[in-house]
């Protein structure tokens, strides 16, 4: 396996396809994200041609090795599970070259397993699952991928541009399906706390289910993404509101603004934590009993809501989802590993 310096090696096999090919993994052994000339990925079921990976708070720490498995017996992890890619060859008549796919992230755990056994991975209860680029399975940042046709979710080609937020959006829809469930009323109002990828997306998500919707973040009220939500109709605060949401998306990782946004909701209102980390914060306990409220975690997504996820963005304006995409070289990768994306909201590194 050769480290990448400049432009990778143009080896063909027999079959006219490269017989090393780009990815970015973890190296176990070394403790460090690596860009490699890697082997070309055996045979399956779909051959895919990676077209674009997406990097997220989730590669950032996988790069620190705070979490994270290589794959049994092996010791690198390519990354990546925000991805579209082509369908170069495939075994199944329905999944035809030259489909654009997005890949499901999770896979389901060998069992028993109820959830699993359903179709529904993203609420396993054994906690044995893999993930592509994240535990146990190599993911998709690299060149080509191999899959099967049960993980791939066909997107029109209308989306390309904007294909590689289906994964990103996929979580956002479980998590506000999760709050309709869960809430007795008709909830009206959305608090998204944070202004990354994800709460962009959760706001997009919630104009279109007619909801009212404010983001809380630290950006200034003229930074660009602060900007970019006022012009959809979002509103845009820098300080927590009083109390008036129905359902709370929690996009920030700060696990004390998730309790203290607890204030904000309405009697009935639905706390959903998507990425707030542990920490010893107080609860008002007393408050969530007399006003019928509640907290809920949420991960990942089952097969619904990606095709939820892909319809969403197919009736988005264009002009609030292509700012939110940077795109990058993939030889800039290691760099987007190290660092925050700066005022990029969604760092993309093209493949081909």
């Amino acid at each position: 396996m050769r480290e990448l310096s400049g432009a990778p090696a143009r080896r063909e096999n027999h079959h006219g396809r490269r017989v090393l090919v780009r990815a970015l993994l973890l190296d176990y052994a070394e403790r460090r994200p690596r860009l490699v000339d890697s082997p070309e990925p055996p045979e399956g079921e779909v051959r895919l041609r990676i077209l674009e990976c997406g990097t997220c708070g989730t590669d950032r720490d996988l790069a620190t090795f705070a979490f994270g498995t290589a794959p049994a017996g092996e010791s690198q992890l390519i990354l990546g599970h925000e991805a579209v890619a082509e369908v170069a060859a495939s075994s199944v008549s329905h999944l035809q070259a030259g489909t654009l796919v997005v890949p499901a992230v999770r896979r389901a755990c060998p069992g028993p397993c109820a959830s699993c056994a359903a179709g529904r991975r993203d609420l396993c209860l054994t906690g044995a699952y893999q993930e592509r680029g994240i535990f146990g399975l190599h993911g998709y940042c690299a060149e080509w991928a191999v899959d099967r046709a049960e993980d791939l979710f066909a997107v029109p080609a209308t989306l390309a541009e904007v294909a590689v937020l289906v994964e990103p959006m996929s979580v956002v829809e479980k998590a506000c399906d999760t709050a309709v469930r869960l809430h007795p009323g008709q909830p009206a109002h959305l608090l998204v706390l944070g202004a990354g990828a994800v709460g962009m997306l959760a706001a997009w998500a919630g104009l279109r289910r007619g909801w009212l919707v404010t983001v809380v973040s630290r950006e200034p009220e003229d930074a660009p993404r602060a900007r970019l939500l006022r012009s959809a109709g979002v509103i845009y605060r820098t300080t927590l509101p009083a109390k008036e949401a129905d359902v709370i998306l929690e996009a920030c990782g700060a696990a004390d603004l998730a309790a203290a946004a607890l204030g904000c909701l309405r009697p009935l209102g639905v706390l959903v934590v998507l990425g707030a980390r542990n920490a010893a914060v107080q609860l008002p306990f007393l408050d969530l009993i007399v006003g019928n409220r509640t907290i809920t975690g949420s991960v990942n997504a089952g097969p619904e809501h990606f095709r939820q996820a892909i319809a969403t963005l197919a009736a988005l304006e264009p002009a609030w989802l292509r700012p939110m995409i940077e795109r990058r070289p993939l030889h800039r990768a290691l760099e987007s590993l190290a660092a925050a994306p700066g005022d990029a909201i969604k760092v993309v590194h093209a493949l081909h």
